[in-house]
């Protein structure tokens, strides 16, 4: 009952598709006359329909004159009701965005965007239209006449898929055809029509984490026929491509699959020539035939089945898009440019891996660029957890571990590998990584066997990542200087300022800072001074790069001298300079950990050590000051004269900071040389010898050497004075020095005076915020204090402590100070337990920075033990004052607590 239906309603559904396909057509013709850049999208269409009513009506024809069997008919019957249920489809959608004499410009501007959002439908439409004209073209060449009744009936059936659900197979016939339409000649050769699989690399049955990636692949195929996998080096793009590879065939048993390998001309080639001999492509054995022209001609055919074509480790633009004009090329030759040859058609996908996300947005036309990003957590233990033995592993350390190598999948598989041939745990391999730099730079250099992985290809993290600096060095050597450099400063977080040339323009800069970040080795924040981020094993990994090169040594030196012309010198750290020097700091740590060998990188060594020396004073960390200043002396002492102006400078900051840690002895010694050697080498009125004295009358104070100090001060009053004036900032240290020397000698009212000068002055020349203003009023509290306005000292304190958490870092010298006061204030004010919980906070920060038994953390002792006896807990009192004299006997202290902190003055 079926083959009569079928038979019937031949005749039928051609007529009708022979309507439909007419009405299409003069809607094509409508669109190409009025809107031509929208009937472009439809010229395949607009061309292949004609020809298919053309073959139609020869088709009835033949029927007409009884020459095509029921057979046939009943063969031919789904590709006609397929043909015309798309020409329907087709119709209703030209009719929404065909443009009328009558619409308005926004009507028109309306209808050409769904013309746009309806292109990817379009395309399948005419996908369909194709396969059915392919069959309806073997329809046309009948291949016998049925002898052996006489008849002229000719039977035949296409062996083409008509739709997802229809397949007809042909009855091979061995008479000859009595009659042949025009286009019945068959090729004398053609390609395989077996589908091929040309992936070499096995399935990962342990694929994890990555589906929302392949779904995305998908869904971004629905758009543009080019999708592009972009990120660093390691990050899993060959493996997702794989994975779709496999989920692909499966989805499409008919389709070809095809793995070219694309990190250069020669392998771009010969996967091209492996598709044409796999494909058996008509002239693939022909040594004269171009086999890159010759496959994509193939695959862009109509007739070639669907296929998906991965493009593997394309990171080499200049391949794809031949190299820009430079000043070594005055042509821009694109004859080698092989992006001409990825196949652009409607039945095939080519999926492409890259590390240069500008490369995969250029060749997906900016429609299907999917930026690759490193595992989840989760997700990253699974994946180590799969490649490693049971017994080996650890919950807790396989976190930090897969934390440590950033989630990176190359780097979890190699340290899988490592672990499970070395028969270790994971916290075995941990500790081996996090010993020092050289074996963690072994351990990531380490070579991975992966059968899953091209054998082109370097299966270690470091050798990697070579591959992109390598392509980085060449294609943007200025980028490669970045990336050398940052590899050598601290990696999180640089400063653009440490990177950009002077004369560099902005446009230069951020093209090469764009190189890198297409490669996803850096990270940059949106801002006037971009900070740029190099994750630590990016970083280890270019230095290894470097070394291979023999130019780390270059680069450590370029940051060197980067940074020590950067950072605030003597006499330059201002407090605006205070954020910047923050930012600095973590490079300049990096770079003084390095050794230098020449005499100008240690002299800059030198440099550099006081510079951040002079930041660590003000930020409290003293220790560190002085170690840096020991360091700096010992190198300038041992390269330079004694005499020398860079070895007094070195002797000057170490006297400034033994002052600040309290070894007075010590600081007095350094000082006065520093006095002896800048007075016989600058003269007396330099600023640089004027300053020493500045710091030896601070000295001379804190030693309670009141006539001696009288004396230094006066003479670096007067000598500012006269060289830089009264509104300089040099001259208001001066003049407060002297107003703390009148307060200590008991001259109150002078003192006032002199205070309530400078804290005008400073307040009008520095600023309100500055910590010079808020010092001197910490100062002007104290002696508010001491003269009863009790009152009046408590609310400067509040102000001062307000100011110091503003402006000054962490809880140095002088927050210490200040706070001692308000708690002598609260004392004052008969609030004891509030003293005595500020004085216990004091005495652990001085605990913490100086340690137990340090002079600094004993007065803080005795502070609160006065505080006891204040409160009548004299049994608790006499048990702290033990304390101290059981320390200071064990640690052979003497008393060098200063005068000044005695008296709860601050000195600058």
């Amino acid at each position: 009952m079926a083959e009569a239906l079928a038979l019937i309603g031949l005749a039928s559904a051609l007529v009708q598709f022979v309507d439909f396909g007419t009405k299409v057509i003069r809607h094509l013709r409508q669109i190409e006359d009025q809107a031509a850049d929208i009937a472009s999208w439809f010229k395949s269409a607009r061309y292949r329909l004609p020809l298919m009513l053309d073959l139609v009506r020869k088709i009835m024809l033949q029927m007409d004159a009884g020459l095509v069997s029921d057979k046939s008919k009943e063969a031919m019957y789904p590709v006609v009701h397929d043909c015309i249920s798309q020409a329907q489809e087709l119709d209703r959608l030209l009719d929404k965005f065909s443009p009328k004499s009558r619409d308005s410009s926004w009507i028109r501007g309306k209808k050409a965007i769904y013309a746009v959002w309806s292109e990817s439908e379009v395309e399948r439409i005419d996908a369909g239209l194709k396969s059915n004209f392919e069959l309806l073209m073997q329809a046309g060449t009948f291949q016998a006449i049925n002898q052996s009744d006489g008849s002229k009936n000719i039977s035949f059936a296409p062996t083409f898929t008509i739709s997802p659900t229809v397949q007809v197979t042909m009855a091979q016939q061995e008479s000859q055809p009595a009659e042949h339409l025009p286009w019945d000649e068959p090729e004398k050769q053609s390609a395989s029509t077996q589908s091929v699989f040309l992936v070499s690399f096995p399935r990962d049955a342990n694929f994890l984490g990555r589906q929302d990636i392949i779904d995305k692949v998908t869904e971004t195929f629905e758009k543009t026929r080019v999708v592009a996998l972009s990120g660093l080096g390691g990050i899993g793009k060959s493996q997702i491509a794989i994975e779709y590879c496999y989920i692909f065939r499966d989805t499409h048993p008919n389709a070809h699959v095809f793995w070219v390998y694309g990190a250069d001309a020669s392998h771009f080639e010969q996967g091209y020539q492996e598709i044409a001999r796999r494909a058996k492509i008509p002239g693939w054995d022909d040594q004269k035939t171009d086999k890159l022209s010759l496959v994509q001609d193939w695959l862009q055919d109509e007739n070639t089945s669907e296929w998906l074509m991965v493009v593997d480790n394309a990171d080499d633009a200049a391949m794809f898009y031949g190299r820009r004009p430079s000043d070594d090329s005055r042509i821009h030759d694109n004859s080698h440019s092989f992006a001409r040859f990825f196949p652009q058609c409607s039945h095939g996908r080519t999926l492409v891996t890259t590390r240069d996300k500008r490369l995969g947005e250029k060749l997906s036309d900016r429609k299907g660029t999917i930026l690759i990003a490193p595992l989840n957590e989760e997700k990253s233990k699974d994946l180590l957890r799969s490649r490693i033995s049971e017994d080996n592993w650890s919950e807790t350390v396989g976190s930090e571990l897969v934390k440590f190598l950033s989630y990176l999948p190359l780097a979890i598989t190699q340290a899988a590998a490592f672990i499970s041939e070395n028969s270790m745990t994971v916290s075995e391999y941990v500790e081996m990584l996090m010993k020092d730099e050289d074996d963690m730079k072994e351990l990531l250099s380490e070579h991975l066997e992966d059968s899953r992985r091209d054998w082109n290809s370097e299966n270690s993290v470091i050798r990697t990542w070579k591959l992109s600096f390598d392509q980085i060095s060449k294609e943007s050597p200025r980028a490669a200087e970045m990336l050398s450099l940052l590899a050598t400063l601290g990696y999180n977080g640089a400063p653009r300022s440490l990177l950009r040339r002077n004369e560099e323009t902005e446009t230069g800069f951020r093209t090469a800072l764009g190189v890198l970040q297409a490669f996803s080795l850096i990270t940059v924040t949106r801002s006037l001074n971009a900070i740029c981020k190099m994750h630590r094993l990016v970083s280890i990994s270019t230095q290894r790069w470097l070394e291979h090169k023999e130019t780390i040594i270059y680069w450590q030196s370029q940051a060197l001298n980067i940074l020590t012309t950067k950072f605030p010198g003597p006499g330059q750290q201002h407090f605006r300079e205070f954020a910047n020097m923050v930012m600095l700091m973590p490079h300049t740590t990096r770079i003084l950990s390095y050794q230098y060998s020449s005499k100008d990188d240690q002299l800059l060594c030198a440099k550099l050590l006081i510079s951040t020396a002079l930041f660590d004073l003000s930020s409290a960390h003293y220790q560190q000051a002085l170690e840096k200043c020991e360091r700096s002396l010992k190198i300038r002492e041992k390269l330079l004269p004694s005499d020398h102006f860079d070895v007094l400078e070195s002797v000057q900051t170490l006297g400034e900071t033994l002052l600040h840690l309290g070894e007075l002895t010590g600081a007095k010694t350094m000082l006065e040389r520093a006095i002896e050697g800048r007075e016989k080498t600058l003269g007396p009125l330099s600023v640089d010898t004027l300053e020493s004295l500045s710091d030896l009358t601070i000295t001379l104070l804190e030693l309670n050497d009141l006539e001696s100090a009288r004396a230094t001060g006066q003479r670096a009053l007067q000598g500012r004075e006269e060289v830089l004036g009264h509104e300089h900032p040099d001259y208001l240290v001066s003049l407060n020095i002297v107003s703390i020397l009148e307060q200590m000698q008991g001259n109150l009212t002078t003192a006032l005076d002199l205070n309530e000068r400078v804290l005008r002055d400073r307040e009008k020349i520095l600023g309100a915020e500055s910590p010079d203003t808020i010092m001197t009023l910490n100062n002007l509290a104290r002696l508010k204090l001491e003269m009863g306005d009790v009152e009046a000292a408590s609310r400067m304190l509040d102000r001062v402590l307000e100011g110091e958490e503003k402006s000054l870092a962490g809880n140095g010298y002088d927050v210490q100070v200040s706070l001692s006061n308000k708690a002598a204030v609260l004392v004052a004010q008969e609030r004891f337990q509030d003293a005595e919980n500020i004085l216990r906070n004091v005495r652990s920060m001085r605990e913490k920075e100086l340690g137990l038994s340090h002079p600094l953390t004993l007065f803080s002792v005795e502070a609160i033990a006065t505080v006891q006896e204040h409160r009548g807990n004299a049994e608790a009192a006499r048990v702290l004052r033990d304390e101290v004299a059981r320390i200071a006997k064990d640690d052979g202290w003497r008393d060098e607590v200063g005068a000044l902190l005695r008296a709860g003055l601050l000195f600058d």
